[in-house]
């Protein structure tokens, strides 16, 4: 046996080896929560956006039709669809609004739905 202290080559090699991989993995896990992060914050804004156009929607009555467009800045990311229909009861109509949005050059959207009824 040798008399001399430290660490052989083959040692170091294995913990820098153990070192790179616990690294990567943590970078990983990092950024696959952040992505998720940013997903559910659109996720969240739309559904948002949404249901404020639905509320503002059956503070009237509308009539049956169709519009979409663009929400204003800083929201012009995301952009809406609205559609409001007849039911089989003369004095209710239902209001859908889906809002939209790329992300990634993914295009998703959230949809809501509410009725609207005469007072």
């Amino acid at each position: 046996m040798s008399d001399r202290k430290g660490f052989t080559l083959i040692e170091v090699l294995v913990s820098l080896s153990i070192l790179a991989v616990t690294l990567i993995l943590t970078y990983r896990v990092i950024s696959g929560a952040i992505s998720a992060s940013n997903r559910s914050d659109r996720w969240t804004a739309a559904a948002y956006l949404a249901e404020k156009m639905v509320l503002e929607t059956i503070e009237s009555f509308p009539e049956a039709n169709e519009t979409e467009g663009k929400f204003q800045p800083p929201n012009d990311s995301y952009s809406w669809k609205q559609m409001v229909r007849a039911t089989a009861h003369p004095d209710a109509v239902e209001v859908t609004v889906i809002v939209s949005w790329t992300s990634d050059g993914k295009t998703d959207q959230v949809s809501v739905t509410s009725l609207s009824v005469k007072k």
